[in-house]
């Protein structure tokens, strides 16, 4: 994860320890203020098939390790929603880590051709015709059985799968 500095170029500012997989995709959160990790600058994440390592970063460049998640299918896409770090997959399930209650929670869904964020919102655009949205900075769980509150905003009446997805919100 290197940083620009206007004077001085390209400086290395974290390096993993090795590991003995190939990292596939790779994603990095720049501002990740308050919560149960205190006030971490940085966090960065890497996924290879369907396990993604989680690091948050120190100013001094050193990093700590916050965890191993399992999505359980191959992950096709990493990145962050605020604070929150997601990871979806086209099989249909979606991996939701919190920074501030340190859960990782996995949401079966129908399965993920889009997606994309916009503020606080995940939105999943999905084979059956339906767009699909989850508000991650509450992490809301369904009380009756602690899953993710997936809620469907709209559905395509000929069921055309929504291939792709791009929100603006003002």
């Amino acid at each position: 994860s290197p940083r620009m500095k206007e004077t001085s170029g390209w400086q290395q500012v974290f390096s993993s320890p090795r590991l003995d997989w190939v990292i596939e995709r790779v994603a990095l959160n720049a501002k990740v203020l308050g919560g149960a990790l205190g006030d971490q600058d940085k966090m960065v994440a890497a996924a290879s098939c369907s396990e993604i390592i989680l690091w948050a970063l120190r100013a001094d460049g050193n990093g700590t390790e916050i965890g191993v998640f399992h999505l359980g299918v191959p992950v096709e896409a990493v990145f962050f929603v605020g604070n929150q770090l997601i990871a979806t997959s086209h099989t249909g399930k979606i991996g939701v880590w919190n920074a501030v209650t340190k859960h990782w929670q996995i949401q079966d869904v129908v399965p993920i051709n889009s997606y994309d964020a916009a503020g606080t919102f995940l939105l999943l655009g999905c084979n059956n015709g339906s767009i699909y949205y989850v508000d991650v900075q509450k992490f809301p769980l369904r009380m009756k059985d602690n899953d993710l509150l997936v809620t469907e905003l709209y559905r395509d009446p000929t069921e055309d799968a929504v291939t792709a997805l791009s929100v603006y919100l003002t």
